[in-house]
């Protein structure tokens, strides 16, 4: 499963901050990416909005999203690469690539994000992406899509 949020500022996610040179040994991106990866573990609906912060504005289109994966498809998603970028009094930024495989007919792809945290009640939540690509995988039988 891999969200899917739309809205964000273009790089605003970023929020001026500078990657430090131990960014990724920062306690924090180890939170961050146990978050996404519990995301991506959930098997069902309200597994998967758990990790997604409530008062986000993704949070509803999210919810409905993902109703619509679960029934369609099975669908197996695995983190390919995080690399936490740095973090303010507010936010946390990653940038994220997941896998997402399915069954025959559907185009298994890596969408690459930039990835927006934000707390609530002291727990680190997904808050929203920006999707910087997608790479669809060609098989056999499945026609990729015209950019």
């Amino acid at each position: 499963m891999t969200m899917t949020l739309r809205a964000l500022v273009p790089l605003a996610a970023l929020l001026g901050l500078a990657v430090t040179a131990g960014a990724a040994d920062d306690p924090l991106a180890a939170t961050l990416r146990g978050v996404v990866e519990d995301n991506l573990r959930a098997y069902d609906v309200e597994g998967v909005v758990r990790s997604v912060h409530t008062q986000s504005p993704e949070y509803g289109p999210t919810k409905d999203e993902v109703v619509g994966q679960f029934r369609v498809f099975d669908l197996t998603p695995k983190l390919v690469a995080f690399e936490y970028m740095g973090h303010d009094d507010e936010f946390a930024v990653a940038r994220v690539k997941i896998k997402l495989e399915g069954p025959p007919g559907f185009m298994n792809n890596t969408t690459d994000s930039i990835v927006l945290f934000h707390q609530e009640g002291g727990i680190w939540k997904l808050w929203t992406d920006e999707i910087l690509g997608v790479e669809f995988e060609q098989r056999i039988g499945t026609l990729v899509p015209s950019r």
